[in-house]
């Protein structure tokens, strides 16, 4: 009886012994045996170099004999400078800029373009420019004016150095019937009655069978508006 009672024992402790090490064996984390799985790449769709969130390189304009000065992306066109009395007109643009006043022989093959011109001119007594003004004073961020072919909205009231005004969209109205027009707009005055006018239009626009034109007038004046307003933020007058 004891014989066999000392066998059972020892076969029992053999037993234990021999299972723990695999017990301790299955908590530990086993090595990867297996490839990971396989992640789809989805290939980006392309993009416009205006649409990319990317840092842009400027390049320098001056004229020295009016003061003026201001940056505008190294990969553009211009500038195409023109002076005429006490105004001096400047422009920059994503496709081939030619003089002031000049058509070019035949029609780009670059569509959807941007255009930016800068005029300043100084102490300028014309009336044309301060009815928009007046009219843009009375007007709130987000409202708008229409005539009978005109419609002019405010985005917001804008100071820059000793000049103040406005930027804001003018277009057509929903009854003219003209060639479409639409262009982002600044003007600004200082107590000398110095006038310094921006403006952005889309150029050559490429508009698909059954788009509404503004629409796509739109699209491309949102797609150049950083580079608009680094242009507009950048500009001094001495």
């Amino acid at each position: 009886m004891k014989k066999t009672l000392t066998l059972f024992l020892l076969i029992s402790i053999f037993t234990i012994s021999a299972c723990a090490p695999l017990v301790n064996a299955a908590r530990e984390p086993l090595p990867a045996t297996e490839p990971a799985a396989s992640v789809e790449t989805q290939i980006p769709v392309a993009v416009s170099p205006t649409e990319v969130d990317q840092p842009t390189i400027l390049k320098l304009y001056t004229n020295s004999a009016f003061g003026l000065g201001f940056q505008y992306p190294s990969n553009w066109f211009g500038p195409d400078e023109y002076v005429s009395g006490e105004t001096i007109r400047v422009s920059v643009g994503s496709d081939k800029v030619y003089p002031y006043g000049e058509a070019p022989e035949q029609p780009s093959e670059v569509k959807n373009s941007y255009y930016v011109v800068i005029q300043y001119t100084k102490n300028d007594q014309s009336q044309y420019w301060k009815d928009t003004y007046q009219s843009l004073l009375n007007l709130k961020d987000g409202e708008s004016l229409s005539g009978a072919r005109s419609l002019i909205i405010r985005v917001r009231k804008l100071d820059l150095g000793r000049f103040e005004g406005f930027e804001y969209i003018s277009t057509l109205s929903q009854t003219a019937q003209t060639d479409h027009v639409y262009g982002r707009e600044v003007i600004l005055i200082d107590k000398q009655s110095n006038l310094l006018t921006i403006s952005g239009t889309p150029n050559n626009v490429e508009i698909s069978q059954g788009t509404e034109w503004r629409d796509v007038y739109r699209m491309i004046d949102k797609a150049n508006l950083t580079f608009f307003h680094q242009i507009v933020e950048s500009i001094t007058i001495e």
